[in-house]
Formats: structure tokens, C-alpha cells, sequence
């Protein structure tokens, strides 16, 4: 498994994506760290993206942690929001296209007492999938 991006919530909680396997069987999972040690995260396995899938995305909560929203896109996206479920957005991290898996990575935590609602994937500024969260299908045949 490689890291292919990081970031912090606060000076006590930081997160680490990783990810690797074929291109049937991809693993990608966010470590969560408090304090250093390491906690619980959610993950993904799978094919890297199902045919025209633009995103395969989960999220998970732990005791005492914020909600986090993990994604793997197409190299084609160039931004991820998550929609709490009281309207509010939220940005994920994206990494650059990881040139070994022809993906992109994002992760996000979202603020206190917010929960995912729905998800706007984009491309160029333009809105290539709005999905109601859970079970939604994430096709954009136009994307590709």
C-alpha cells in the first residue's frame, strides 16, 4: 500500500490515504491518527472504478471522531464536494492523478454534528454527477 495523500483536522487528529492492488481487487483506505496513534478509518476495495463510474466513494464515523468522506476518482475529476445533510458543502482534498493508478484520491472530515447528505462530482466547473447518498449509481458515460 502506498500514501497518496494526507491531511490534519487539528493539531491532534491527522489522516493518511492509501491505496494499492490490481485493477480488479483495489484496496484504498484512510488511517486516522490521534496523537500519533493509529484508530479505525473507513475503505474501499473493489475494482478501481466500475465501468463508466466516475467515483466510488464510502464514509465512516468512529467514537469521538468526525464523520469522513473517502473517495477514488477518474483522473478526468477535478473536484468533490460532499453535501451534509443539512445543506452545508464541504470540499474534499483531492490528490493529484497517482500516475501509477491512473486515479485521483480525496478525503474530507466533515465539521461536528454533520453527517454526508449527497455528493457533487465535477469536471472543469461543470457538474458531472450529483448523487443522493447511499446506493447511488455514479455513472457519467460523457466523462470519459
Amino acid at each position: 500500500m502506498t500514501g497518496v495523500l494526507a491531511g490534519r483536522v487539528d493539531p491532534d487528529l491527522a489522516w493518511l490515504v492509501v491505496a494499492g492492488g490490481s485493477d480488479e481487487q483495489f484496496y484504498t483506505m484512510l488511517e486516522i491518527y490521534r496523537d500519533g496513534q493509529r484508530l479505525t478509518g473507513p475503505g474501499l476495495t473493489g475494482p478501481k472504478l466500475a465501468p463508466g463510474q466516475v467515483v466510488e466513494k464510502c464514509h465512516d464515523t468512529g467514537d469521538g471522531l468526525p464523520h469522513f468522506v473517502l473517495v477514488r476518482t477518474a483522473p478526468e475529476v477535478d473536484r468533490v464536494v460532499a453535501i451534509t445533510g443539512t445543506g452545508r458543502e464541504v470540499e474534499l482534498t483531492l490528490s493529484a492523478v497517482i500516475e501509477d493508478f491512473g486515479l485521483r484520491f480525496g478525503a474530507v472530515a466533515l465539521p461536528e454534528g454533520e453527517v454526508p447528505g449527497s455528493m457533487r462530482v465535477e469536471r472543469d466547473g461543470v457538474a458531472v454527477v450529483l448523487a443522493p447518498d447511499p446506493g447511488t449509481d455514479l455513472r457519467a458515460p460523457d466523462v470519459r
